[in-house]
């Protein structure tokens, strides 16, 4: 993977979020929200629990609480550190020069997004991610092949969501994001 780095010219990408483990997620969940103005997005089910923050208008979660063990070797309260990319097509892009480089390389749709997986040298697993125009609820998680055509994607992850609680486009979304975000800051001193 680094000789292939010498010669690509990769995309720009930005920080977008971080999943921790948490013992105690009610604690937790208040602590986010009370001290530094979190607004729950999205709430797992019973069986995963998992609780989606974000201050951010145009991110569904930039912090994501999940009461679960940390599964590596070596303890971390880290499950992943995900950068955003603006295009399917430079997701595709990282996606060819990881295939060389990670054999633990997946791709996947959380029904909001197309995102792969894959983990650095050290075992620290990455997620690089595009938007898609919907937004379900989450947690939601398919496997993808980005080989389809852009067009047989969208299809694809439209059929696989499109009954699923919360399908709506994501500017809709964004609306109601936005406004429940006004509405925890309180008024403006």
């Amino acid at each position: 993977m680094m000789e292939h780095s010498k010669n690509f010219s990769f995309p720009d990408i930005a920080l977008s979020h971080f999943e921790i483990y948490v013992r105690d997620l009610e604690r937790m969940k208040d602590f986010y929200t009370r001290y530094l103005g979190f607004v729950v997005t999205d709430n797992g089910d019973a069986k995963d629990g998992m609780v989606f923050l974000s201050r951010n208008p145009d991110e569904h979660h930039q912090l994501v609480l999940t009461p679960r063990q940390s599964h590596k070797s070596v303890e971390s309260t880290v499950d992943h550190i995900a950068f955003r990319v603006d295009s399917i097509t430079n997701l595709r892009l990282f996606h060819k020069a990881l295939l060389t480089g990670s054999t633990r390389l997946q791709a996947v749709s959380h029904g909001t997004t197309w995102s792969i997986y894959f983990r650095d040298p050290e075992g620290n697993r990455l997620e690089l991610f595009t938007d898609t125009p919907w937004h379900v609820n989450q947690p939601c998680r398919f496997d993808i092949n980005l080989e389809l055509s852009d067009e047989k994607l969208l299809g694809f992850t439209e059929q696989a969501i499109k009954d699923l609680p919360g399908f709506r486009a994501v500017e809709d979304w964004r609306q109601s994001h936005t406004d429940s975000i006004s509405t925890s800051r309180g008024p403006t001193r």
